[in-house]
């Protein structure tokens, strides 16, 4: 396990972010890994919608807390799926979808019963069809947050940090519309943000550690 600290610093835009990112990698780290398992979405708002439609030909609705659909209370969103023959299958837990324009529809919907629509695998370039947990390219990097817009976006680098006596979980996580919590991200259209991992095998060393960085950090954060 590791813990993560936000780099408290102002970051306007996703190229802003992935550049400090990668400036942290190269004033902090000895070596580190390609950049790991980059995962876009879930969308939560009809402008992440609009844009993921350019990418990704289908999607599937759950719900954020992985519970089950509620029974009661879904009948403009059934109604939409119905309306425009999007349904392309599904369970208690996930109704998946073709993005067809008009599933617009059921915005605001969506966000008053906390539901999100999740984009499976890789489609279109630049976010070409590849196994989870798999590494990419820096160059290939470059051209998803170019293309992410508003969509969320998440991808870390694991590697060796100067002075910590283990690497193992450490490295750098950078979020774009989006926030880290405990062990996962969660939607913040609008908010990027970047952190400092820490292995816990670091434990004994790693607050001297962060305070020789001299970053204005926030508190820990469950991490990798």
């Amino acid at each position: 396990m590791s813990l993560l600290y936000q780099v408290l610093e102002p970051l306007p835009d996703a190229m802003s972010a992935l550049r400090r990112a990668r400036e942290l990698l190269g004033v902090f780290a000895e070596w580190a890994d390609d950049p790991f398992s980059p995962e876009v979405g879930p969308v939560v708002t009809v402008e992440q919608f609009h844009h993921a439609r350019r990418y990704f030909p289908r999607g599937a609705f759950t719900c954020r807390d992985d519970s089950p659909f509620p029974p009661d209370g879904l009948v403009e969103f059934w109604r939409v799926v119905a309306r425009t023959d999007a349904l392309r299958g599904g369970d208690a837990y996930r109704v998946e979808v073709e993005l067809r324009s008009e599933i617009a529809e059921v915005w605001p919907l969506i966000e008053e019963w906390g539901l999100q629509l999740e984009l499976p695998g890789w489609s279109t370039p630049p976010f070409m069809v590849r196994e989870h947990d798999e590494s990419s390219t820096e160059a290939e990097l470059d051209l998803m947050v170019q293309a992410v817009g508003p969509l969320g976006f998440d991808v870390s680098w694991e590697g060796a940090l100067r002075g910590l006596p283990s690497s193992k979980l450490c490295g750098v996580q950078l979020c774009l519309n989006s926030v880290w919590t405990d062990q996962c991200t969660e939607p913040a259209p609008g908010t990027h943000a970047v952190y400092l991992s820490i292995g816990t095998r670091n434990r004994d060393v790693q607050e001297e550690w962060l305070h020789k960085t001299g970053l204005s950090l926030g508190p820990a954060a469950v991490g990798w």
